[in-house]
């Protein structure tokens, strides 16, 4: 008797602990918006459904957009996200921008929220075909962002349940860098996801982000400043399992004159294609020093790149609006193929003066291959502020364990790299550069014969 009274004890919180680990993986569906052919009616919807589902008291509303009424493309303008929320974008649904959205807003706005979730296998399309066009050559015109958002605990990607908690359901880098289980996020004006000045805690995994990469014949981005992810002024931020395709930077990380520096960038496991490749800057102005930087402690780890146009970039220069001092980053485990440039660490990003001297420290490279490279890199520092050299505080620009081949040689002006003496990377030193040799053992990552790059829907 006694047996059985705990067998059934057993059993009954057992299923008790599947029941709340069911319930706290899949969240009610508290509403589904209806579509129309009119984009103010399915924006009005859509913002109605979202004031009513944002829940209170940590409670989480989900949304549930997904095809009806025979409409699988549903075109908005602008809505405005919440806190507590899971908004939720069923496969082969599409949530499509106006082309006649405000230019210096975002299809979807998320103003100082909290635990805020964007989820789902199906796609969020900013129409940027209708906005490229005009911008093409010119510098950074105005034109609308995707998915613009300020706040804390920001989750973005598949791999969250319909209740924001954390699941697998695709992950990067594979032999194929099958996307079929990805978030979409792609062809925005401008650029795709912005994580603005003043978030933390915010976490992208499980996405595919993408905008035309081709370049005209004068060599012109045809997407131009479609930045895949943005990080600006963010403590705590996690990109893993992202496929990343664009027309400029993919992912980019900075901050702002006067306002919150961006620390603690976490990125691995991400393939990249075309764009600018995985930037810091140009702007860091958020501080000027080593001991107060404008972005620091960013680490990227297991990132594969094919026929992107640099690599690794951190970009800066003496201008008010972009002078600061990046510290403590470290790039490993990394295969490139095709890159035009695998790395680029430059004082003289923009042309001009009024801000502090830029500084660049504190960079380990460690353990990666470039293949079919067409200039293998550069340090460019100023005659007045040179980039590199070890100081207190500082331990410099360092490369071990690194193979880069093909095309011109890895040019040092203003500055010092230390070189592992089993690396391979060709050197040129331009005035007043020079590389110093370190002890390593040579790269030990395993890089496929191909990267494959998925072909844009």
């Amino acid at each position: 008797m006694k047996l059985k009274f705990q067998f059934s004890a057993v059993v009954s919180l057992t299923l008790f602990a599947s029941a709340f680990s069911l319930s706290s993986a899949h969240a009610a569906t508290c509403s589904t918006p209806q579509w129309t052919s009119s984009a103010d009616t399915n924006t009005a919807n859509l913002q109605a459904a979202i004031n009513k589902c944002a829940g209170g008291n940590g409670s989480v509303g989900l949304v549930d957009l997904t095809a009806n009424n025979g409409i699988s493309t549903a075109v908005i303008t602008t809505v405005n996200l919440a806190s507590n929320l899971v908004l939720k974008v069923e496969k082969g649904f599409t949530l499509k921008g106006s082309p006649s959205q405000p230019s210096d807003g975002a299809m979807l706005v998320g103003d100082n929220v909290n635990n805020l979730t964007i989820t789902g296998t199906g796609a969020i399309d900013g129409d940027g075909q209708a906005y490229w066009p005009s911008a093409v050559g010119k510098s950074n015109t105005a034109r609308p962002k995707l998915i613009k958002i300020t706040g804390t605990n920001i989750k973005v990607g598949s791999n969250f349940t319909d209740a924001g908690q954390p699941q697998s359901i695709v992950t990067f880098p594979t032999s194929t860098n099958d996307p079929n289980n990805a978030l979409i996020i792609r062809n925005s004006p401008k650029e795709q996801l912005v994580i603005e000045s003043g978030s933390s805690n915010v976490t992208i995994d499980g996405v595919w982000i993408y905008a035309n990469p081709a370049k005209n014949s004068s060599g012109q981005n045809l997407a131009p400043n479609t930045d895949a992810i943005d990080i600006i002024g963010t403590q705590t931020a996690n990109i893993r399992n992202c496929l990343l395709d664009t027309g400029d930077d993919d992912v980019a990380i900075k901050s702002n004159a006067g306002s919150v520096p961006t620390s603690n960038v976490n990125i691995n496991h991400c393939v990249v294609g075309g764009g600018h490749g995985i930037s810091i800057g140009g702007q860091e102005a958020a501080g000027n020093t080593i001991a107060k930087p404008g972005v620091s402690q960013v680490t990227v780890d297991t990132v594969q790149f094919f026929k992107t146009d640099y690599g690794y970039r951190i970009k800066t220069d003496e201008t008010t609006k972009d002078s600061g001092a990046t510290t403590g980053v470290n790039y490993s485990n990394t295969c490139m193929r095709s890159v035009v440039q695998p790395f680029l660490f430059t004082y003289a990003y923009a042309s001009g003066t009024g801000g502090m001297p830029p500084i660049i420290a504190n960079v380990a490279i460690n353990n990666v291959i470039a293949t079919g490279a067409t200039t293998q890199g550069a340090i460019v520092g100023l005659a007045n502020d040179l980039m590199g050299e070890p100081a207190s505080g500082n331990n410099g620009i360092r490369m071990m364990n690194t193979t880069i081949t093909g095309g011109s040689n890895f040019t040092v002006s203003y500055g010092e790299l230390q070189l592992g003496n089993h690396s391979s990377v060709s050197t040129h030193l331009g005035t007043d550069g020079q590389v110093v040799p370190i002890s390593d053992t040579g790269p030990t990552v395993q890089c496929p014969s191909s990267i494959i790059i998925p072909k844009q829907l």
